[in-house]
């Protein structure tokens, strides 16, 4: 499966024209094309980070624009490290979107078969997992940073989808987007040994970088984890783009010290 960067107007993001064919909105933006300033120049799409809550909105309002939905079909969760799952329906529509103190609670993955109803969350430097199953129109999505990498995140959002809707493990497709490399996350004696601890296939997943420390590759795992949920090798696609070093494009949380904006992920089904 084939990933491309798209403009719509001023707004660049990743998207994949195989599922956009089958009625898929997907997209994850990068940081420029928006109004926020200072460390959240330009397109920051977080209201949880300190940026004018505004801007955000306008923000917001100009990417669901570029991808042709109105901001009111989106439905934001609130992101808390977790493996936890919601499904979402019709009348979850606009949850978040305006409003911080409105987002799905408690969860770190979304999953429908509602047409119109526009998955979004929001990053910088965890990784996004879109989930498709084109024959049940069924999608998912899910923020996976590495607690939520460490908790199985991704097999959660499979058993949902696989047990709730039906779907074959042979059908689900699976992108994994940007986010932070290997080579740029760090882990201590502590994480390596939790992750050791975890994962049968650490050996694969954990290795020492030119400094002699230990870096923890998230994007693997998570496909090892797609992998063994039983979903066909053939079926995941990465696009091996590292946030923390490619700063001009995108925010990083630790490429910047903590401070600075949030790009998106939307995921929508439509008619």
């Amino acid at each position: 499966m084939k990933w491309e960067w798209r403009e719509q107007g001023p707004v660049n993001y990743l998207t994949l024209p195989e599922w956009n064919k089958q009625g898929v909105v997907t997209g994850f933006t990068s940081r420029a094309g928006g109004f926020s300033n200072g460390p959240f120049r330009s397109l920051n799409l977080g209201l949880h980070v300190g940026d004018d809550p505004d801007l955000v909105i306008a923000n917001r309002e100009l990417v669901s624009h570029s991808l042709g939905f109105a901001p009111e079909r989106m439905v934001c969760c609130e992101q808390v490290h977790s493996n936890g799952v919601m499904v979402v329906h019709r009348d979850h529509a606009g949850r978040g979107a305006n409003n911080q103190d409105d987002v799905l609670p408690g969860c770190d993955a979304m999953v429908t078969n509602c047409p119109w109803i526009f998955l979004t969350e929001f990053y910088a430097d965890c990784y996004p997992l879109y989930f498709f199953d084109p024959g049940k129109r069924v999608i998912g999505l899910a923020h996976s940073g590495w607690k939520g990498t460490a908790l199985r995140i991704a097999e959660a959002v499979i058993n949902v989808i696989s047990h709730d809707f039906g779907c074959r493990l042979r059908d689900i497709q699976v992108f994994i987007g940007p986010g932070i490399g290997p080579l740029c996350f760090g882990i201590d004696d502590d994480r390596k040994s939790q992750v050791e601890r975890l994962f049968t296939f650490s050996d694969k997943i954990i290795y020492p970088n030119n400094e002699n420390q230990y870096v923890w590759d998230l994007e693997l795992t998570n496909r090892l984890i797609v992998k063994q949920s039983g979903i066909p090798e053939d079926n995941i696609t990465s696009c091996h783009l590292c946030t923390a070093c490619n700063q001009e494009r995108f925010f990083s949380y630790r490429g910047s010290g903590g401070h600075t904006g949030r790009m998106a992920a939307v995921l929508g089904l439509i008619d």
